[in-house]
């Protein structure tokens, strides 16, 4: 007589990742002690950038 014998193999459940620190979970409460984020100001440097961008732009159009 013989036996057979099948294998039983479970499949793991997928692995999920934490959040990130910060976003908000189900519970509505962010994650972590993350400090709130304080912003600088940087200048006029963006102004002058595009002010540029814009005169470079007028230039190439006028002599081309």
């Amino acid at each position: 007589m013989s036996q057979s014998s099948q294998a039983v193999v479970e499949t793991p459940a997928p692995m999920e990742a934490p959040p990130p620190v910060g976003y908000p979970t189900a519970e509505g409460a962010p994650q972590g002690d993350a400090p709130p984020v304080e912003t600088q100001s940087r200048g006029d440097g963006f102004w002058k950038g595009c002010c540029a961008a814009l005169c470079c732009c007028c230039v190439l159009d006028a002599c081309f």
